[in-house]
C-alpha cells in the first residue's frame, strides 16, 4: 500500500528508539550514526529545514517522523496520502523528566528543576518550549495525545490509526514492535527474524555507540566547563537516556509530585488520558 506513515509521538516519548528499530528492519542492517535512522523515517521539522516537504503523492510506504499535533495546517496537505498512524505514547511523568534531562538541568539541580516541573504541570506539558528551542506546533501533552489518537481519523481519512505505549513496546520489545510493522505494511511479509535483528539493533548500548560515533563523524565535543578546584566537567548530557519508567517527581520537592498528581484528578484532558493509558498511578 502507498502513502504516508506518519510516526508520531510527543517529545521525549521513545520515538527515536522506535525510529531505530524501523531503520534497522527496513534496511536488513544496525543503524551507524543518526542520518541512517533519518534516512528511512526523516523527520518532517529537519525537511522543512532543509527547504523539502513529504512526497504528496507517495510511491511506496513513505515514513515519517512527526512531533507537532496531527491538527497543525501543514499536515493537512496530507489528507489523503497518509495510509497509516503509529502513535507512541508514554508516561507523561517521564516525558517530563526526559525533557528536563535535555533542557540541561541535572537531577542534583534542584532549583532549577523545580521551575522546568513546575511550567511543565501549568502547561500540561512542554507547551512551546523544548531546552533552548521553540515549536509552538507540540501543543500540551492532552492535545497532542487527543489530535493523533481520535482526531486523526476525521484529519486524514484514508489512514489506519494505531496507538502504542512505550512501556509495552519496552516490556515486550519483540511481541510490540512485530505487531507495528505489520500494522504498517511495508511492503513484504513481517519476518520474525528481522524483527529479532532490529530490536537488538536498537538497545540503549547501541544507541550509545551510535551517538558516539555520530558525534565522532560529526567532530563533535561535549561541551564541559570549569569545576571548582581545576579541571572541567560535562554539561551538555547525551542525547540516548537511560529510558526510566514510572519515576517520581518527589526528589524535586513533595509540593511538586503533589501538583503533578492534581493533574491526574477530576475530568480534565489531562487526567483522562492518563487514566486511558495507565498513567495514573
Amino acid at each position: 500500500m502507498d502513502g504516508i506513515r506518519w510516526i508520531a509521538a510527543y517529545p521525549k516519548a521513545g520515538g527515536t528508539w522506535l525510529r531505530c528499530m524501523l531503520a534497522a528492519y527496513v534496511t536488513g542492517e544496525a543503524p551507524q550514526v543518526w542520518s541512517d535512522v533519518e534516512a528511512q523515517s526523516p523527520g518532517i521539522g529537519a525537511l522543512f529545514r532543509l527547504g523539502e516537504l513529504p512526497p504528496l503523492e507517495p510511491a511506496g510506504p513513505v515514513l515519517i517522523k512527526v512531533q507537532f499535533k496531527a491538527d497543525v495546517p501543514v499536515l493537512s496537505l496530507y489528507r489523503e496520502a497518509t495510509a497509516k498512524v503509529l502513535y507512541l505514547v508514554r508516561n507523561p511523568r517521564d516525558v517530563l523528566l526526559s525533557a528536563m534531562r535535555m533542557a540541561w538541568i541535572p537531577r542534583d539541580d534542584v532549583a532549577r528543576g523545580r521551575a522546568f516541573a513546575g511550567e511543565f504541570i501549568a502547561n500540561k506539558g512542554q507547551g512551546v518550549k523544548m531546552g533552548p528551542g521553540v515549536n509552538p506546533g507540540f501543543g500540551s501533552w492532552p492535545d497532542n495525545v487527543r489530535s493523533w489518537t481520535e482526531s486523526s481519523k476525521e484529519l486524514f481519512p484514508n489512514a489506519d490509526v494505531l496507538t502504542v505505549r512505550y512501556e509495552d513496546l519496552q516490556a515486550d520489545p519483540v511481541a510490540r514492535f512485530s505487531e507495528i510493522v505489520e500494522f504498517l505494511d511495508l511492503g513484504r511479509p513481517v519476518d520474525s527474524a528481522d524483527v529479532r535483528r532490529a530490536v537488538e539493533a536498537a538497545t540503549l548500548e547501541r544507541m550509545r555507540e551510535l551517538e558516539k560515533r555520530s558525534d565522532q563523524q560529526a567532530g563533535r565535543k561535549p561541551l564541559t566547563t570549569g569545576k571548582p578546584g581545576g579541571g572541567e566537567r560535562v554539561v551538555e548530557p547525551p542525547f540516548v537516556g537511560e529510558g526510566r519508567n514510572d519515576q517520581s517527581l518527589s526528589f524535586l520537592g513533595e509540593d511538586i509530585e503533589a501538583a503533578y498528581q492534581e493533574l491526574l484528578q477530576g475530568d480534565s484532558e489531562f487526567a483522562h488520558y492518563a487514566k486511558q493509558y495507565g498513567y495514573a498511578g
